[in-house]
């Protein structure tokens, strides 16, 4: 089982593929057994149809029937608690398969698509799908149980310091999806170009959205998906055990993109920036999540020692340079690029 890296945030842009395809999963867990999904949450034991589960207890993995126009699901059930101070989050839960794609230049758009059923949506955390190459987390889209909101997902570098690799966590617009309801969410990786397009839709919501990389983030191409993962997880400050559904999850490979965009194309914005920068002596950071701590390195990684004040970080003290400042949020870390005069 693949563990997911840090998270960060930054924006993205409207596209949608379309195409021929290779079919890689196939479930919506109406031939499967109402009950335990899988009975070994070590993840060395397949269940019902070769699904695995990682962590918990196969109590959390349960085949239902949710409401009666999507027959069986799957219902997830994280743990009630946060995530620790270090080490593995074993609050959240992996319900997975591997699968097998044949990677050539021409063959290069993995696409997969889920639906999730939010649930009660009262905790801190996140529910949704992610693919992993045979070494590292691809990217994913996720339902944020707080803000009610889509987000995305990719595995990117800082370019400045190309050994900071971690997941960015994308901002995928303002709409929201209300406790208890359906929303259908897509997410396509272009080996070729490590593009990652996003697209979440119900009855009148239908958006669309792309990232490949910036000039303070790089995207991976060349990545090979080998794992799918339903993803239940929580976050910082977490106290309820949140079970969400999935159903009707289709994974594939494909090699003709088309842009077919059912609404106009909408830019989302970065929710988190810092300003100024340069600067002399203080960085203010403006986000609406609560900030829990920052940490500032060096380029050559060596950490520094600085001072949050609220949205403000002191860095007078430093000496003049460049400089990589981690914000950890609710909503995940994210990681940026400050010049210090």
């Amino acid at each position: 089982m693949k563990k997911i890296l840090s998270s960060l945030l930054l924006t993205s842009a409207a596209i949608m593929f379309y195409g021929q395809a290779q079919s890689l999963v196939t479930e919506n867990f109406n031939a499967l057994t109402n009950g335990n999904l899988a009975t070994d949450p070590t993840g060395a034991t397949a269940g019902q149809n070769s699904w695995y589960i990682y962590q918990g207890l196969a109590a959390d993995y349960q085949i239902v029937a949710i409401d009666a126009s999507h027959g069986k699901s799957l219902n997830i059930t994280t743990g009630a608690g946060a995530p620790p101070a270090s080490g593995a989050n074993t609050n959240s839960k992996f319900a997975y398969k591997s699968i097998t794609t044949t990677a050539t230049a021409t063959n290069n758009l993995v696409r997969a698509t889920m639906e999730i059923h939010t649930g009660s949506a009262t905790g801190k955390g996140t529910v949704g799908l992610s693919l992993f190459s045979s070494t590292a987390l691809i990217g994913g889209i996720f339902y944020d149980y707080e803000t009610k909101k889509i987000i995305g997902q990719a595995r990117v570098k800082v370019v400045a310091n190309p050994t900071q690799i971690g997941t960015l966590a994308v901002s995928l617009g303002s709409e929201t999806f209300p406790a208890n309801s359906w929303v259908t969410v897509t997410y396509i990786y272009n080996k070729t170009t490590g593009q990652h397009s996003y697209q979440y839709k119900n009855n009148t919501v239908n958006s669309n959205y792309s990232y490949g990389g910036s000039t303070t983030y790089a995207v991976f191409s060349g990545d090979v998906a080998a794992e799918f993962d339903a993803v239940n997880t929580t976050l910082a400050n977490n106290t309820v055990a949140n079970t969400a559904g999935v159903d009707n999850i289709q994974v594939e490979f494909t090699n003709t993109a088309t842009l077919g965009l059912d609404t106009p194309s909408k830019e989302a914005k970065a929710y988190l920036m810092i300003s100024p920068n340069p600067t002399t002596d203080v960085l203010n950071i403006k986000t609406d999540s609560k900030i829990n701590s920052v940490s500032v390195i060096d380029l050559t990684g060596r950490k520094v020692n600085v001072r949050l004040n609220s949205n403000k970080v002191d860095v007078a003290s430093l000496p003049a340079g460049t400089y990589i400042i981690n914000i950890e949020t609710q909503d995940g870390i994210t990681t940026a690029k400050f010049i210090k005069k």
